[in-house]
């Protein structure tokens, strides 16, 4: 089947490995101290992960049912939203985190840690989001004939 894709598909391979890394990224940050969990940490991780199983998905279903087909094309919506939860969700529970660190809490080495593994995945979340938007015009497997 990887002899048949084009960069479409090499696209959603890559937004579905950004987004296993930064799933693990998040799950990382949010248990690297006691002081700086994140809340709600579970659904962030399963909307990473679901959104990279959609990318899966939206590489499967072309070769099945051709390009531009609708169950591809809602996976790579689908997976844009579940990436874009999953920055924002973990974006949001960071802010007071952030702004501590770059003025009263400069010394908190921890917080720097965090704040560094948290910059990783969310990366890695809107680098898969922009690689699902280059793929969702592209064509995922090569025309036969």
């Amino acid at each position: 089947m990887l002899k048949k894709l084009t960069t479409g598909g090499y696209l959603n391979v890559l937004a579905a490995v950004l987004g296993v890394v930064g799933a693990v990224l998040t799950i990382v940050s949010g248990t690297m101290s006691v002081d700086n969990q994140l809340s709600g940490l579970p659904m962030l991780a399963a909307a990473a992960f679901a959104g990279a199983a959609l990318c899966v998905l939206a590489v499967w279903a072309p070769a099945r049912f051709g390009n531009f087909d609708l169950v591809s094309s809602v996976s790579i919506w689908a997976a844009i939203a579940a990436y874009c939860y999953a920055f924002g969700g973990a974006v949001g529970q960071r802010i007071m985190m952030i702004a501590g660190l770059f003025s009263y809490n400069s010394g908190n080495t921890i917080g720097w840690n965090v704040f560094y593994v948290s910059v990783g995945a969310w990366a890695c979340l809107l680098v898969g989001c922009l690689a699902l938007v280059a793929s969702g015009f592209l064509r995922t497997v090569k025309q036969e004939g």
